[in-house]
């Protein structure tokens, strides 16, 4: 018969391995949570789902059916800010200025229309010009050169904002509480999750592949809550890209 410290020291071991293999089967839970989610929806074709989770479908008749799949490793969180409010107020910026100068370009072509008309057909037929219409042709190469530098800087700006505004904007999104993601700065947290996935392909074999998908997730700094006060909105996890390990 074990006495009771004996009981003790053969229990403890029992536990702690028991302990461990809760911890193993609970690691990456929310990794699992939004990849089974989203290989079901894949599955299904649920596309109401899936624009609430994803910017990269699973294409069932592309890429396969994920029959099940195991988490091999998660990168740590890599974090940046998220500057939409700047971005937002720099393309304004950019169309507005670009808006002035379109007026100030049009009302010196209506000043100059003739001349202009006649630089350009020189310039089609490669011909020189002299006098006052070679003066109108300098001005008028000058006013097209800058139409470029206002329309890159316009380009520029909106691009600036749309690399991150179509994932915040699923991350964040409420039905019952909208928010203008542009009003806000905040931050963007992006993680790799590298799975190994058993795939039924479209013509009915099985494959064992490895897969790392691309997880985003938005902060939006001083939301107003339903409770009226101001705090962080901490978005839900969204699949940006996935990629085969090996190719």
């Amino acid at each position: 018969m074990l006495r009771p410290k004996s009981l003790r020291m053969v229990i403890a071991p029992v536990l702690i391995l028991a302990f461990v293999a809760v911890i193993g089967c609970s690691s990456h839970t929310e990794e699992n949570t939004v990849l089974r989610k989203y290989f079901n929806a894949s599955k299904m074709r649920d596309n109401a789902t899936l624009a609430n989770i994803t910017t990269s479908s699973f294409d069932p008749d592309k890429n396969g059916q994920v029959q099940g799949f195991s988490i091999v490793s998660v990168t740590p969180d890599q974090v940046t800010p998220l500057e939409l409010k700047k971005h937002q107020a720099e393309l304004k910026a950019a169309q507005d200025a670009d808006a002035e100068f379109t007026k100030k370009k049009k009302e010196y072509q209506d000043a100059n229309t003739e001349a202009i008309d006649r630089v350009l057909k020189a310039e089609a037929a490669n011909k020189p010009l002299r006098g006052k219409d070679a003066d109108i042709q300098k001005e008028w190469t000058k006013w097209r050169a800058d139409t470029k530098e206002f329309a890159a800087k316009v380009t520029e700006a909106r691009k600036a904002l749309y690399e991150d505004r179509p994932v915040v904007e699923i991350s964040v999104q409420d039905a019952r509480n909208p928010v203008v993601v542009t009003e806000y700065e905040g931050e963007k947290v992006v993680k790799d999750v590298t799975i190994d996935a058993k795939i039924k392909g479209a013509d009915g074999t099985s494959t064992q592949k490895q897969l790392v998908f691309t997880l985003q997730r938005a902060t939006l700094k001083g939301v107003v809550g339903k409770d009226g006060n101001p705090g962080d909105l901490v978005g839900r996890w969204v699949i940006t890209k996935f990629t085969e390990v090996g190719k």
